[in-house]
């Protein structure tokens, strides 16, 4: 009986993923775009330190060079759940930041690692691939 319900369960929850919402595929068009590390000092505009791409097909790009002796380049793909974006299908061995969460107003994406806080702000819309 218990592996019956855990069946039902697993379906149900696979069902739930397979069918987005209107409302959330609106959100993702919402929140596709380039985000990055807002720069003040225009003598350090040219270096990008972190930076987040997504794409409105679903894909992403990430860029973080905060660790000189340890620079991540990567894609994969991200999704939406319960207003977060989720970055998925990258290569496991890279330790990024695989949740954020959109400001409301679309102005900026932020997110979490251990005690360290992130937040980029949106630089501008990206082409429809």
């Amino acid at each position: 009986m218990k592996q019956i319900s855990m069946l039902t369960f697993g379906c149900l929850l696979l069902l739930a993923f397979t069918f987005p919402s209107s409302h959330s595929m609106g959100v993702a068009q919402n929140v596709a775009g380039k985000y990055g590390v807002c720069v003040v000092d225009k003598e350090e505009a040219h270096t990008i330190s972190l930076e987040l791409t997504l794409n409105t097909d679903n894909t992403f790009s990430y860029i973080d060079n905060t660790d000189p002796d340890n620079k991540v380049r990567l894609s994969g793909k991200w999704s939406m759940h319960d207003g977060d974006v989720i970055l998925s299908d990258y290569p496991a061995v890279a330790k990024i930041m695989r949740i954020w969460k959109p400001e409301k107003d679309g102005s900026a994406i932020k997110s979490r690692k251990g005690t360290a806080f992130y937040r980029l702000c949106r630089m501008g819309e990206v082409v429809s691939r």
